[in-house]
């Protein structure tokens, strides 16, 4: 049975994206649309025209294609805690190194520093140490809680972007030439 979509405008699908930390590029790679032209449209930057730019129908329509295949990449992203690098420290703190790199493979859906910040409470700084430098005190802390805290806004993100439906607003261009916008 398929279920029906709920309705949101671009407006609010931008809002939700960058709450959540999704990377509008990778959309607009689904989208086969450059970056600039997408968050141009989603920030109704001015056109040449000096006019603010919305989606076209027809991008709407991409748009709508492109978010359950991201859905389905981020489903692909979740991640599995226990590697072979996994340790205890001697506080009896288990950390997996391991986890680094399917992060950083999230990392290309997801702004990995935002996402962190928010849902882990690191900051960009402790971020780095984690991922960046093997030689850091803090390189590969990454517990069994900030996978399953991360997996869970995976799951989230992915749900709402197979469930939602982008509906043009008034302001979509249509492609008819008589049409004044844009």
């Amino acid at each position: 049975m398929d279920t029906a979509k709920v309705k949101m405008t671009q407006d609010a699908l931008y809002k939700y994206l960058t709450d959540h930390d999704v990377k509008i590029s990778r959309i607009a790679e689904l989208m086969g649309l450059g970056p600039n032209c997408v968050i141009s449209c989603f920030r109704h930057n001015n056109n040449s025209h000096g006019n603010p730019r919305y989606f076209s129908v027809e991008n709407i329509q991409k748009l709508n294609e492109a978010l359950p295949k991201l859905a389905m990449q981020l489903r692909f992203s979740l991640i599995t805690f226990g590697s072979d690098k996994m340790y205890a420290n001697r506080h009896g703190r288990v950390y997996d190194p391991g986890m680094i790199e399917p992060l950083n493979e999230l990392g290309e859906l997801m702004n990995l520093i935002g996402l962190t910040g928010r849902l882990l409470g690191w900051s960009k700084s402790k971020k780095m140490s984690v991922f960046s430098s093997p030689t850091s005190k803090a390189y590969g802390h990454i517990t069994e809680s900030d996978i399953t805290t991360i997996n869970t806004e995976i799951i989230s993100v992915a749900g709402v972007l197979e469930n939602v439906e982008i509906v043009p607003d008034d302001n979509a261009y249509d492609g008819n030439p008589t049409s004044s916008k844009e």
